[in-house]
């Protein structure tokens, strides 16, 4: 009996011998960093860890002595404590696990040298597998093979994909209202919120990316010949398990411990491989066939794109980089649309639900857009209220007139994006690694060397909202701090931030995020078309009496938030919404 519990522990044994010998090796590279230093039994970087940490959070209630280190053992702790780490540590420290050493970065300049010098910066592989799926896209790609794919993504994101993407918002938005005034009396929970935003953003996805127009209640019901599952809800499913779909892949065993579930996801990856499939080989024969040019989805633009590619390498056959041809393969396309989605359902989705509540706080704030979309629309009508009109033509207008038109309207739209962003982005913290043997990064007239396999952390959140650049109402949500007014014609436009910080929401620098202004226009547009018709109020609801205590329940559920893969609220039910008909 001894002998076999002595067979049964040798594992759990060999394991704390080497995780001691590990983070040995990883204590001695961080005290030569020379910078403060916090230690942690056990890292995000432990794929069980990711799984499991939940189920120990009994340990923040122990004596900090014993629980001290448990915040800086997750992933994303950055959204929870923002700034605060930092006044007790400085601007740069570095917490060291036996799993490896990450550099904590929360001074501006800092963070935007990490970010935008690509180059000296890249990405840590195994960070960036999560993404790949169906392959190696340009979120992930590094060096030549990133300027490759950067080259032919570009131009995917042109004009005729915006006007899409206009009009498909306001179509789902509409819907959506339609449905919530004539089904719910215009109430809903803020996780029905959530999950209306959820199903614009995707519909949105479908159409503008793939090419697939959904009613906004009927997008998960449509099963095509040959498919198990809808287009949407195959979508839908993967960009919601992300983290489960990668971690099934990653560590085997958890296959044989949920067979039922490895199954559903191999063939929802399935399903959503062969759509990617059907319609990248639909838009290539068509600009082969001499139909292409003109594509308003990204499939189709890529697409276009990528054969430009080709035909140029037909014409210079060493023009590729880095001993690659300068086309994408078949699952670098794969991968860059399934990013493409990612991306955009949850920046999209997370801010339309944060922003509501923040909205339905602050009437003010609604009455000061509503005035100007009724001084452009004069009469609210629809026809009005397009893509070309507000991006193209207006810029004229205000150039010509004394009234602001649309334009003002979608930078004030535009700045709750920003306000939405800057409290409660899609990421808290983004990880980079020195490229090469070593990199210098400088904070505060420090400079501090940094070995290759050490991650550099940018505190996104930190740098968003610390006091010193945001002010004593850093934590407020405040669009009208983004409105710039210029003292001789009164005409408003996007203010700099404060002290000139870097807003690290969409990244910086050449890495910056491609699908920026897809997203911006997505959320513009459904903004406005909501209150171009309504208000939007607390719900006073449950055992709620008063418009004050709605008030409040909408900010305690909003700042009760966890992040799995990018910012979610706990207790979303908690908490509602009313639209009102102006």
């Amino acid at each position: 009996m001894v002998s076999l519990l002595a067979w049964f522990a040798l594992p759990f044994v060999a394991l704390t011998l080497y995780r001691g010998y590990t983070f040995i090796h990883y204590y001695r590279i961080a005290r030569a960093l020379g910078i403060p230093i916090i230690i942690t039994p056990i890292s995000w970087q432990d794929d069980v860890w990711l799984l499991t940490w939940d189920n120990f959070k009994w340990i923040k209630r122990l004596p900090n002595f014993l629980s001290w280190w448990f915040e800086y053992s997750r992933f994303s702790w950055t959204q929870d404590h923002r700034w605060l780490p930092h006044e007790k540590y400085g601007d740069i420290f570095v917490i060291c696990s036996p799993l490896g050493n990450e550099i904590m970065v929360n001074d501006p300049q800092a963070c935007y040298d990490v970010q935008a010098h690509y180059k000296q910066w890249i990405k840590p592989q195994s960070l960036y597998d999560i993404f790949e799926t169906f392959g190696r896209g340009v979120i992930s790609a590094n060096g030549d093979d990133w300027q490759r794919q950067r080259r032919i993504i570009n131009p995917a994101f042109r004009e005729s994909v915006h006007t899409s993407v206009w009009d498909e918002s306001v179509k789902q938005a509409t819907q959506m209202l339609e449905v919530r005034m004539n089904q719910h009396g215009g109430r809903g929970t803020i996780d029905e919120v959530r999950k209306d935003s959820v199903l614009i953003a995707l519909h949105v996805l479908s159409s503008a990316g793939f090419g697939h127009t959904h009613d906004f209640s009927g997008g998960l019901r449509q099963v095509p010949e040959g498919h198990k599952k809808s287009f949407s809800e195959s979508l839908m499913y993967l960009l919601s398990n992300i983290l489960i779909v990668f971690l099934f892949d990653k560590i085997k065993p958890l296959a044989w411990m949920r067979p039922w579930k490895a199954v559903e996801i191999k063939d929802t990856v399935t399903e959503f491989r062969g759509y990617m499939k059907e319609t990248v080989a639909y838009s290539r024969a068509t600009t082969q066939g001499g139909g292409g040019g003109q594509a308003n989805d990204i499939v189709g633009a890529l697409i276009d794109a990528d054969e430009a590619a080709k035909r140029e390498e037909k014409i210079a056959p060493n023009s590729g980089y880095g001993g690659k041809p300068m086309h994408l393969t078949d699952d670098e396309l794969y991968g860059n649309l399934y990013v493409f989605n990612l991306a955009g359902f949850e920046t999209t989705a997370n801010a339309l639900t944060y922003t509501m509540p923040f909205l339905a706080r602050n009437p003010e704030i609604q009455a000061w857009v509503g005035e100007e979309i009724d001084r452009v629309t004069n009469t609210g009508s629809q026809k009005e209220w397009t893509y070309e009109a507000a991006f193209p033509s207006l810029v004229r207008c205000l150039a010509v007139m004394v009234s602001e038109l649309i334009l003002s309207i979608l930078h004030q739209l535009t700045h709750h994006q920003y306000e939405t962003l800057r409290l409660w982005g899609p990421t808290p913290d983004v990880c980079r690694g020195a490229a090469g043997e070593s990199q210098i990064i400088h904070v505060n007239g420090q400079d501090v060397v940094v070995p290759a396999g050490v991650y550099v952390s940018a505190n996104f959140y930190g740098v968003h909202s610390d006091p010193r650049w945001w002010g004593k109402d850093s934590l407020e949500w405040n669009p009208k701090r983004w409105i710039s007014v210029d003292p001789k014609t009164g005409q408003e436009s996007i203010a700099q931030t404060p002290n000139g910080i870097p807003f690290l929401a969409w990244s910086i620098g050449p890495r910056i995020c491609p699908g920026k202004k897809f997203s911006q226009v997505e959320f513009v547009a459904v903004i406005s078309t909501v209150l171009k018709s309504y208000r939007i109020k607390p719900w006073i609801m449950g055992k709620m009496t008063t418009e004050e205590q709605a008030r409040d329940a909408l900010l305690e559920v909003v700042y009760d938030s966890e992040n799995i893969i990018t910012p979610k609220m706990r207790r979303p039910q908690d908490a509602g919404i009313m639209f009102v008909e102006r």
